[in-house]
């Protein structure tokens, strides 16, 4: 794909089944947002970790996006939000969270159930394919909403270890996402 073509024109693409407008999406933000989150978090893990999850996100959720938002907004946004949720899953001090780096608003549509459906399988094959630890540990944080030390407290584990089995998961996720992408 081209650098010059519009986000708007990507997702058309997207909508009518070319995986490959959504992989220049990824590659287009992934990056961006991934630098957003290093000046917000020291953590790298935890910063790509973010992005992964905003990224899987659009995915999952892809079909619900109104037509007049603009997907950098949109994005910049989600990251904003989880930045904010995992801040106060750390009970960190509140950062400041400028968006000043957010595009204006333009309008798209994302409509597509087939490219979904192919999605949530191969989001499910992914999951699949994780051995039974880091299943587990990847349910009860995504799922069930539990915090890193909650799960490292409920599976008598170390909190690193449950972070180590989050991390290796969403690395087979990326892996998985970028591999559609290439077809």
């Amino acid at each position: 794909m081209d650098r010059n073509t519009t986000d708007s024109h990507l997702l058309e693409l997207w909508r009518s089944g070319n995986d490959k407008a959504y992989r220049a999406l990824f590659d287009r933000y992934f990056c961006k947002l991934y630098n957003y989150t290093g000046k917000l978090i020291p953590d790298k893990r935890v910063s790509e970790e973010i992005v992964m999850d905003v990224m899987l996100a659009i995915w999952q959720k892809r079909d619900q996006l109104k037509s007049d938002l603009s997907l950098s907004a949109y994005l910049y946004k989600s990251v904003r939000n989880r930045l904010i949720d995992h801040l106060r899953k750390q009970q960190v001090p509140t950062v400041s969270l400028e968006l000043s780096t957010v595009e204006p608003s333009s309008s798209f549509i994302t409509d597509s159930r087939i490219l979904h459906k192919e999605l949530e399988t191969l989001y499910r094959m992914s999951l699949n394919r994780l051995p039974p630890q880091k299943k587990r540990i990847f349910a009860m944080s995504r799922e069930e909403g539990s915090s890193y030390k909650e799960i490292a407290d409920r599976l008598q584990l170390s909190k690193n270890t449950v972070e180590n089995h989050m991390v290796a998961a969403l690395r087979l996720l990326k892996r998985n996402m970028q591999v559609v992408g290439s077809y």
